[in-house]
């Protein structure tokens, strides 16, 4: 992570709005929200996420799940954000670290790890992959999700905002890759696809930006933004306009 970024999110997440929780009226988070609770139905312990802040997913993992949760973030305003996040939300914590992620040992295994918009920011995605598993118990599941800035979001973003895309590895946003994941590492697959349907609040718009096309962009996201409040779209997926890759697996146990 370059200086330039580390400042944006130490700014950022001094400035996050909390108590942040869930909220299923945003799509996306919506259909995240109904794919674990899916996937981790009956699962006991501990969960980490890599990059928690401000600590949202790990509320929701513990107030539905019964699970502790423990996370790792990389500036010192996120992992205080989250700290304060869970605490309002009157949600007891194992650990939350500040710290580099590839520089970080396991001090203790757990029963899920998970991140969400993580790995999708290196080129050395199966090294960062197997950092996951070393904090993983065997037996226990692994969750990754990526957004797909494939299909429909790539001439999109291009006109909103080229440097998104080129800050993101567009590489690994599809199913095969996640399943090449699964016999290089050795994991089982629980659950593998394409979730959220299609999601208007994926293409980032370049602040102050504007022209024919990002204004006329802009205004169709808006109008869809509305119907997107319509949960019967929630099931409609393609890799054509699926705003997400969301894979679960199990790490096997020893034998």
């Amino acid at each position: 992570m370059g200086l330039t970024e580390v400042e944006f999110w130490e700014d950022y997440w001094a400035g996050c709005r909390l108590p942040a929780t869930i909220d299923e009226g945003f799509s996306f988070e919506r259909c995240l929200a109904a794919e674990l609770r899916r996937n981790l139905s009956g699962t006991k312990g501990e969960v980490l996420e890599v990059g928690c802040a401000p600590g949202k997913w790990l509320a929701f993992a513990a107030k539905e799940m019964g699970l502790k949760p423990s996370g790792i973030e990389y500036t010192r305003a996120g992992m205080a954000a989250t700290i304060k996040n869970l605490k309002m939300l009157g949600v007891e914590y194992g650990d939350i670290w500040e710290g580099d992620f590839f520089k970080l040992k396991p001090s203790r295994l757990f029963d899920v790890v998970m991140s969400f918009g993580f790995i999708e920011h290196f080129e050395n995605v199966d090294e960062v992959v197997r950092l996951h598993m070393d904090w993983l118990r065997p037996g226990g599941m692994l969750i990754l999700g990526v957004p797909n800035f494939r299909g429909v979001y790539r001439p999109v973003q291009a006109i909103l905002d080229r440097e998104i895309l080129d800050k993101h590895n567009l590489k690994i946003m599809t199913p095969d890759y996640f399943r090449g994941l699964a016999q290089r590492h050795g994991l089982l697959i629980k659950s593998l696809g394409y979730i959220g349907s299609f999601e208007p609040a994926l293409p980032m718009i370049k602040p102050g930006s504007g022209g024919v096309a990002r204004t006329a962009i802009k205004g169709v996201l808006k109008i869809l933004s509305r119907l997107r409040r319509l949960q019967i779209f929630d099931s409609i997926n393609s890799r054509f306009f699926s705003s997400y890759i969301l894979a679960v697996y199990q790490k096997k146990a020893e034998s």
